[in-house]
């Protein structure tokens, strides 16, 4: 039986069934199948939201390299970082060497603890990042990344052992909340306000002449009536790339005022980029 902790669950759920002597019990994928003699089913899909370690990750590898690797993979560092943008990462220092090779060495395996994930997904993810070290240690030449080499590999392991790796894991929504950093970090935030009453949210580099270009460039647009700017830390707004490009992320006007609150407002005049002190 594998344990799993619920610290740091950041929404932990439970299902109760109440049933009866005569019932059998299945569990796969995740997925607890309760048959009775008459016929009747009823599958439970249960989230396990658990605390990954250095530990699991190391029991998981161990345990993956021997069924699926044939043992050949190197025993190399694991590491558990607290990040946004990926889940897991196989790491390593490159050479190129004088004939024109890339060589790689000094391995390491990164995974990401911020979202809380099911534990199928987690492993899928350690098995993925195993499939890139098979090819980087073993010297592989394939295509790109995930070229056909390592498509091979993953759709060969998914076959034979019922997993479901894949290039890249789709996000829920609640996942993309979780990989939002919390730290508070100073952007500056154009509020977009349209003419028919839509409003728009763009995070600006911290660059006066690109501040500068994209107000004007933006409120000159005839279907805009005004464009305000922001100076703010509420990490509310990490959610949102910084760009220069003449664009926004369309928001809804009370959840955009109230995550404004404290904020300093910014105005342009002529070529300057001032604070603005009005009431």
């Amino acid at each position: 039986m594998r344990k799993f902790s619920l610290e740091g669950c950041r929404r932990p759920s439970l299902h109760l069934l109440i049933i009866g002597p005569d019932a059998n019990l299945q569990y796969r994928d995740n997925i607890l199948t309760f048959a009775w003699p008459s016929g009747f089913e009823a599958k439970i899909f249960i989230r396990l939201c658990m605390k990954l370690t250095v530990e699991y990750v190391q029991q998981r590898f161990e345990e993956f390299n021997a069924r699926m690797f044939g043992g050949r993979l190197p025993v190399v560092p694991i590491e558990i970082a607290d990040a946004a943008g990926y889940l897991g990462k196989c790491v390593s220092i490159q050479r190129r060497l004088p004939s024109g090779v890339t060589v790689h060495s000094d391995f390491r395996l990164r995974f990401n603890a911020r979202i809380n994930l099911p534990e199928n997904v987690v492993e899928d993810t350690i098995i993925h990042e195993m499939i890139h070290l098979l090819i980087l240690w073993t010297g592989l030449q394939d295509s790109s990344s995930h070229g056909q080499i390592f498509k091979a590999i993953m759709q060969s392991i998914n076959a034979a052992h019922w997993r479901n790796i894949s290039i890249s894991h789709r996000s829920s929504k609640e996942e993309a909340e979780q990989a939002v950093s919390t730290r508070r970090t100073w952007h500056v935030i154009a509020a977009v306000y349209f003419k028919s009453g839509r409003i728009g949210v763009k995070v600006l580099p911290r660059t006066a002449q690109k501040i500068l270009d994209y107000y004007r460039v933006v409120s000159s647009h005839k279907e805009i009536d005004q464009v305000r700017l922001f100076f703010h830390d509420n990490p509310f707004f990490n959610r949102y790339p910084t760009s220069a490009v003449y664009r926004f992320h369309e928001i809804d006007r009370e959840v955009l005022e109230t995550n404004l609150t404290g904020a300093h407002r910014l105005k342009v005049s002529g070529n300057q980029l001032l604070e603005d002190k009005t009431p």
